[in-house]
C-alpha cells in the first residue's frame, strides 16, 4: 500500500469515526432530552407509604423499577422502611406513557403523562390520578427521611395525648401513709397540651388532740408537664418550695417529692367515690 492510498484509507476511516461520533452525539442528546430521563426518579408518599418510579427512556421504550417503601413500626424499635423493588417495562403513547409493573408475577399497567413537571399516575380502578414530584436522589433520600421523622414525631405526639387523656380522667391522686397519721390528696384542676398544670393538695393530718382529731391544710399548686415528667411549685408559710415526680402508667399513678419529708411518695390514681370513703374512714380512726 503505497502512501496515497494509506492517506486515502485514514480519510475514509476518520470520516466514519466522525460520523458515528455525531450519530451517536445527536442519539444521546435525544435521550437525555426525552422527559422522563430528566429526573432519578419521581415519588410520591402519604406518611404511611412511599412509592417512586425510575424510569429510563429510549426511542419510544422505557425501562425501570417501581419503588414501594412501607413504614414498618415495632414495640420498642425504632420505625424503618422496608422497600421492595418491581421491574417495569413500557412505551410511549399519544397521550403520555403506558407502563406494566411485573410484582412477582402479577402484572399492573399504569397510565402516565406529564402534569407540567409532575407525573401524573392513574392506577386501574381509581378515579382519580396521583401526582409523582420529579427528584434526583439527594431529595429522594430526604422524602424517606421525612416519612420517617414524620411518623416518629406523629408518635410522640399520640402517646402525649393518650398521657394528657389518662390525667383527665382521673379524678385524683391518693397517697396514704402506712402510719395513718397523714392523708395526703392531689387534685388536677387543669393539665394542658401545652404544658401547664394546676392543681392542690390537700393534706390531712392527725393531730392527736381529742377536740381537734385532725387537721387539714390545702396548698395550691402550678407548673409544667409533658404528660410524663411534672414539676410544680407551691408557698409554704411565705416560702416557695418545688415538687419534682413523674406520672406513671399512662396517669394510674404519680411519685412526687414533697417537702415535708424531702423523699419521693407514691400517689394512686382514685376515683370520687373511693376518695371519699378513705377520707371518712381516716376521720373516723382518728
Amino acid at each position: 500500500m503505497n502512501k496515497s492510498q494509506f492517506q486515502g484509507m485514514a480519510a475514509v476511516l476518520i470520516g466514519l469515526l466522525i460520523g458515528y461520533t455525531a450519530w451517536w452525539v445527536t442519539t444521546e442528546v435525544k435521550v437525555s432530552s426525552e422527559p422522563l430521563n430528566q429526573h432519578d426518579a419521581y415519588v410520591y408518599s402519604n406518611n404511611a407509604m412511599i412509592h417512586w418510579f425510575e424510569l429510563s427512556s429510549r426511542k419510544g421504550k422505557v425501562e425501570g423499577y417501581f419503588h414501594e417503601g412501607k413504614l414498618i413500626e415495632e414495640d420498642d424499635e425504632p420505625p424503618l422502611v422496608e422497600r421492595q423493588k418491581y421491574p417495569l417495562t413500557g412505551k410511549k403513547t399519544k397521550n403520555g406513557y403506558e407502563l406494566t409493573v411485573n410484582k412477582d408475577g402479577n402484572k399492573i399497567t399504569y397510565d402516565v403523562a406529564f402534569s407540567g413537571p409532575h407525573l401524573s399516575v392513574q392506577k386501574p380502578g381509581e378515579h382519580e390520578a396521583i401526582l409523582y414530584n420529579p427528584v434526583n436522589q439527594r431529595e429522594l433520600d430526604e422524602y424517606v427521611t421525612a416519612l420517617l421523622d414524620y411518623n416518629v414525631e406523629k408518635n410522640e405526639k399520640d402517646q402525649i395525648r393518650q398521657q394528657f387523656a389518662g390525667i383527665h380522667n382521673v379524678y385524683g391522686y391518693l397517697h396514704n401513709p402506712l402510719d395513718g397519721n397523714q392523708l395526703l390528696f392531689i387534685k388536677i384542676d387543669e393539665a394542658l397540651l401545652e404544658g401547664e398544670l394546676s392543681a392542690s393538695l390537700l393534706i390531712v393530718s392527725d393531730t392527736g388532740n381529742a377536740g381537734t382529731p385532725y387537721k387539714e391544710t390545702k396548698y395550691v399548686l402550678n407548673g409544667i408537664t409533658d404528660g410524663n415528667m411534672l414539676e410544680l411549685y407551691t408557698y409554704v408559710d411565705g416560702q416557695r418550695f418545688r415538687l419534682k415526680g413523674n406520672f406513671n402508667d399512662m396517669a394510674t399513678s404519680v411519685n412526687l417529692s414533697l417537702w415535708t419529708t424531702g423523699e419521693k411518695l407514691d400517689f394512686h390514681a382514685v376515683t370520687e367515690e373511693e376518695f371519699k370513703q378513705t377520707y371518712e374512714k381516716f376521720k373516723q380512726e382518728n
